[in-house]
């Protein structure tokens, strides 16, 4: 796993983790469809993934994933494996999208660092959380107009627990 967080730190390998991700998406469904393996080479189309493909931590990746390097000198690229199968070849798939950034996310998107800590929306939650937690505290007081409206409401509850 280590590996995959190192990669998507790296500038410029956002583009080809997605290819990667694309080209074994569609072996895994071309293999579901014919019933048949063949090893797929992996022929980077573009300079970036060109790149990658002679990085060594991305090297590093695609064996953990199971891909094979060429085997002679005749072969150029390295290979999806026939041995793979689509649930295989899925899964990998899967673990470079949990990992990476999010592919709806533009490329600027990804290089900000994420918004969690300013994010408003669990902070907001966690009163009323609390509040429903148990059932003997009141939750959270607001203020508002309909106070009247709730008091009441919490002594019929009491009653109830009292009864």
């Amino acid at each position: 796993g280590w590996v995959l967080c190192h990669l998507l730190l790296s500038p410029g390998l956002a583009g080809p983790l997605r290819w990667l991700e694309n080209c074994l998406r569609r072996a895994a469904e071309d293999r579901e469809e014919d019933g048949v393996s063949h090893p797929v080479p992996l022929v980077p189309l573009t300079e970036e993934n060109e790149d990658a493909m002679e990085n060594r931590r991305f090297h590093t990746l695609l064996r953990q994933l199971g891909l094979r390097p060429p085997a002679n000198e005749q072969e150029s690229f390295w290979r999806i494996p026939a041995a793979l199968t689509p649930r295989q070849l899925r899964r990998a798939a899967a673990s470079i999208a949990h990992h990476g950034p999010d592919p709806s996310a533009s490329p600027q998107d990804a290089l900000e660092p994420p918004r969690c800590p300013q994010d408003p929306a669990p902070a907001e939650q966690l009163p009323a959380d609390l509040g429903s937690d148990s059932e003997s505290e009141d939750p959270v007081p607001v203020p508002s107009p309909m106070q009247s409206g709730t008091k009441r409401h919490r002594e019929l509850d009491s009653e109830d627990e009292d009864g």
